[in-house]
């Protein structure tokens, strides 16, 4: 018996086919479109981790997290050199390292975000060092031994005034060591292991008159006061660990035989802001910076504290 074809069952079926070969064609299209925009995204998120290393942005995220830790040095730079570099948009400056040593780049127009003090003054295209006392506070490079020097002083004002004296001075000398700067830099860079660069001879010639100075007077001050026979016991910084000065306050309190007069001499060397190998390394860190053209000069930390280790305070107070 002949079967008889039914045209539209027919047509139904036919046009069922076509539309299932048009959906797998379809899917197949729509998951081609898919992997490829994949493999696009992948390419441009590595792309974007890439740009991420080279540049290491800081974004306030990072930099509020306690996870964040301030380098000792920050540099404080134009926001404008990568205004146009997409991965750092929104960024607070950016981490670097000089000779080992990490930097923090940050933008000028975010020193109020940071919370942080700088001193004397903000000042673009200029390294600060953080304070040996405050870790909020951060010192320009070339004002941290001058610094030092005024907060020592003024301290010891401030002691011979708690402790009620009369009358105190200071002077100010240098030792009559002399140093020979060119191998102790050699064996400095040796110890540090960097190699000693942007010094030109003219420059290390300086440095080394200026350590060959001797018993060169350098300053003194003397404060009158009107004297009180009830001392106070006052809040040391750089002579909290002094052993004469702890034994001065002792002996100014001690009610049996009272200390009339006494002078100390305060050796330069126990009141070093830095260490002069942590000095060095932070130097040529500096003057590699200025080398690149992200400073304008550079301070010379290790002359600096060499100065201050061979020098000395004379301390006279009288009750």
């Amino acid at each position: 018996m002949k079967k008889l074809i039914d045209p539209q069952k027919s047509s139904e079926t036919v046009s069922n086919i076509l539309q299932k070969t048009y959906d797998v064609g379809k899917k197949t299209t729509v998951n081609i479109q898919k992997s490829a925009k994949s493999l696009s995204d992948k390419t441009k998120n590595d792309s974007y981790l890439r740009k991420l290393k080279k540049y290491n942005p800081i974004f306030p995220e990072l930099y509020n997290s306690i996870d964040f830790n301030i380098p000792n040095i920050i540099m404080i730079v134009d926001d404008a050199v990568r205004r146009d570099v997409d991965v750092c948009e929104g960024s607070m400056g950016w981490l670097g390292k000089e000779n080992d040593i990490e930097i923090f780049y940050l933008y000028n127009s975010a020193i109020e975000m940071s919370g942080i003090q700088f001193i004397p003054m903000v000042t673009c295209d200029a390294a600060y060092c953080v304070d040996s006392f405050d870790s909020n506070q951060f010192i320009k490079a070339d004002y941290i031994f001058t610094r030092a020097q005024e907060e020592r002083l003024a301290e010891l004002k401030h002691i011979a005034f708690s402790l009620g004296a009369k009358s105190c001075s200071i002077e100010i000398s240098a030792s009559n060591t002399e140093t020979n700067l060119k191998s102790k830099e050699k064996k400095l860079s040796e110890d540090v292991g960097i190699a000693d660069f942007g010094v030109s001879t003219a420059e290390k010639s300086e440095q080394n008159m200026s350590r060959k100075e001797s018993n060169q007077r350098r300053g003194k001050t003397e404060i009158q006061f009107e004297g009180s026979n009830r001392p106070r016991r006052p809040v040391l910084k750089w002579f909290a660990h002094d052993g004469n000065i702890n034994r001065l306050i002792e002996m100014r309190f001690e009610n049996g035989n009272a200390i009339k007069s006494e002078i100390l001499e305060l050796s330069g060397s126990s009141l070093t802001t830095m260490s002069e190998k942590a000095a060095y390394a932070m130097d040529m860190a500096i003057k590699k910076t200025g080398a690149k053209g992200k400073a304008k000069g550079s301070s010379d930390i290790s002359s600096q504290v060499a100065k201050e280790s061979h020098s000395k305070l004379i301390f006279k107070i009288e009750f």
